[in-house]
């Protein structure tokens, strides 16, 4: 129940008032805490309460509290409740991603880093153009100059996992000079494939974190390796950070990795006031290095510390959360926790046995439309699976039956290939003179075409090292004949040209640009095809009016904010479990549900992870659950998974969708 403001004599704030009482005493914890928050228990209400308490009640200065989040989104929500809880001028200014927090701090240093000021941030894709161009570089020294397209596809596979490797070794402290200390153990008669990739990240990872400060760049795990190994050796420069803070305060603790969780103990060690939320029942993501064992050990951690659990669930029916914690309650080494609510049972949970992959998509398409007829809206259901591949089947399905549906997950905003050439447009406008352009001229110096091949681009970069120069000076100063050398020195005579309008707005500038060097006309000549990419386009100049320089909004961009107009509503959801946590629906679809797909165990992987997984899964549902498995998929004969057994039986109805048949015809 809700505490109500009576029971507040020395906090009177309508954001305490419906508070149930665990959340309240949660919010009002001081020392060390972390809440152990179920799935819907209102972890975020309870973290928002706190920030609250310690600005009303213990009269913290805002701008001393440092509140961290994983996204972006969750960032941007904390900070709206507060605002309406308080008002916007006693709203903390620290709030926000680990990312983004580290980067204010190598910003002001970035020499920590061997950086220079107005360093880059390199996305995913930036980094792993940079690993393919030192690999193919390595393959060209040691043998042929061209590199096929087979060769090249393998490269791009090749560099993902490397990347992988790389920021695995930066989430783990690991600088690159000690990174041959962490290489496999065991011996070498018996390495796997995947110890003699890490072998090869190893050698790797100097050349190219030389190659990042040559061009001025930090990648994301270097936001987080570099200040944090500072305050670890250089006690000065810890409490100078340290000693902005009162209180540090950590939305989904379960998740950290050591680099994380060494970051938040710096900066939270002198004063002890440490408030993490969490739940270690939804810790599901240890394959890119969270991990659980911070939050189950921190009572061990932070002595005197305390632990407060929620577990009345304001989302799920009870029969959901019967399920959940069934299956839950088989890791042995959870903390103790039962989720329940006062909303009554509910409908039992639906279990189909199908007899094939189609069979599950075609009943599964037929289902949603059925329950759309009755009322509920596309928006409110949702299609989770393990693995992105069983989306295929079930796409063409709800296409065939005209079902609205989104792939969730998709490319982002800031990923999507318009977006990122705008931004390189930009880079090369406002950096030219500096090797920090470099991958910006990469990757725009032939968007459009203009002639200029591998030969002409190994020319170019071959005399930006000789002289030291950027490869867009290099270019400039390079003599040749011919339509191609021509068509390349006006591309850089009207970036110059462009660059001179400094009385322009930012996205003016990146209009003008665009325009002049042919790119908008080059997408309006693709047609339909370029109608998504102009749009983009269109949506960047928009959104570069909102700031004042090109790195504020270089920084805005490479942290992954999102961008406004991209709205789901209207539409049934399709994503992964993983994609799915944070999010509720009224319905929820679990399809492959069977014992060759999940759960789906590897070595060195932690078996009660998929538990968690199953259990994230079920309480994404409001009201309804159905689980689907497929007897045979492809040419394998499948058994229902092992989870389905674990539910109670009063929880489950079995076989209760209509069986398929007919013409197969939806809603129209």
């Amino acid at each position: 129940m809700s505490i109500g403001p009576h029971a507040m004599t020395d906090t009177a704030h309508p954001v305490f008032s419906t508070l149930t009482a665990d959340q309240y005493r949660a919010a009002r914890q001081e020392g060390a805490v972390v809440v152990l928050a179920g799935a819907g228990t209102g972890k975020t209400s309870t973290l928002v309460a706190g920030i609250c308490d310690r600005i009303e009640r213990r009269h913290m200065p805002p701008h001393r509290l440092l509140a961290v989040t994983f996204t972006n989104k969750a960032a941007r929500e904390m900070r709206e409740r507060i605002a309406l809880a308080l008002d916007y001028d006693r709203t903390p200014k620290w709030v926000g991603t680990f990312h983004a927090h580290a980067c204010r701090m190598l910003r002001r240093d970035p020499g920590i880093a061997s950086l220079r000021p107005r360093f880059d941030i390199l996305t995913t894709d930036d980094s792993l153009r940079i690993l393919r161009r030192l690999m193919k570089a390595e393959m060209r020294s040691n043998g042929p100059e061209t590199v096929d397209d087979a060769t090249a596809d393998l490269l791009r596979k090749r560099a993902r996992r490397l990347i992988h490797h790389i920021s695995g070794l930066k989430d783990r402290l690991v600088l690159p000079e000690e990174a041959w200390a962490h290489r496999p153990a065991r011996p070498v008669a018996e390495m796997t494939e995947e110890d003699w990739i890490l072998c090869e990240a190893i050698r790797l990872y100097p050349i190219y974190q030389e190659a990042l400060r040559r061009a001025n760049a930090a990648d994301f795990g270097d936001l987080l390796l570099y200040p944090t190994r500072a305050m670890m050796s250089d006690e000065t420069y810890r409490r100078e950070w340290a000693s902005r803070f009162d209180a540090v305060m950590v939305d989904e603790f379960q998740d950290v990795n050591l680099a994380q969780y060494r970051w938040l103990r710096l900066l939270s060690q002198d004063h002890g006031e440490f408030f993490g939320v969490g739940d270690d029942a939804q810790s599901i993501y240890g394959w890119r290095g969270a991990d659980i064992g911070y939050i189950r050990n921190f009572l061990a951690a932070f002595p005197g510390g305390r632990m407060i659990a929620l577990e009345r669930n304001f989302r799920s029916t009870g029969v959901i959360l019967e399920a959940a914690n069934a299956i839950i309650a088989l890791d042995p080494d959870r903390l103790p926790k039962t989720l329940y609510t006062e909303a009554g049972a509910g409908q039992p949970i639906e279990i189909l046995a199908c007899k094939d992959g189609a069979n599950e998509a075609l009943r599964l398409a037929r289902e949603i439309g059925r329950r759309a007829a009755e009322g509920v809206a596309w928006h409110d259901m949702a299609v989770l699976y393990r693995f992105n591949f069983l989306s295929r089947v079930i796409e063409e399905q709800l296409l065939a039956h005209r079902i609205p549906y989104v792939l969730v997950g998709d490319t982002g905003f800031w990923q999507r290939g318009a977006v990122r050439d705008g931004l390189a447009y930009l880079r090369l406008m406002e950096s030219a003179e500096s090797r920090q352009s470099d991958e910006a001229f990469r990757r725009v110096v032939n968007l459009p075409a203009r002639g200029v091949g591998a030969k002409t681009l190994a020319r170019i970069e071959q005399a930006a090292e000789e002289q030291g120069v950027s490869l867009f000076v290099a270019a400039e100063q390079m003599q040749g004949q011919g339509s191609a050398m021509a068509r390349l020195h006006a591309f850089l005579a009207t970036i110059r040209a462009v660059a001179l309008g400094e009385d322009l707005m930012l996205g003016e500038r990146i209009e003008m640009l665009l325009q002049r060097v042919g790119y908008s006309d080059m997408l309006r000549r693709l047609g339909e095809e370029g109608l998504d990419p102009l749009q983009n386009l269109h949506e960047l100049i928009s959104i570069a009016g909102n700031f004042a320089t090109s790195e504020a909004l270089f920084d805005h961009a490479a942290l992954g904010a999102g961008a406004p107009g991209d709205g789901l509503d209207g539409r049934v959801r399709l994503m992964t479990i993983h994609g799915a946590k944070g999010l509720e629906f009224r319905h929820v679809f679990l399809v492959g549900w069977e014992n060759t797909l999940f759960p789906q165990f590897s070595e060195g992987k932690d078996a009660n992870e998929e538990r968690r997984l199953a259990y994230v899964a079920l309480t994404r549902a409001r009201e309804r659950v159905t689980i689907s498995w497929a007897i045979k998929r492809g040419n394998r004969w499948n058994e229902a998974s092992c989870f389905i057994d674990e539910i109670p039986t009063p929880c489950m109805i079995e076989g209760s969708l209509r069986q398929a048949g007919g013409n197969g015809e939806g809603p129209r």
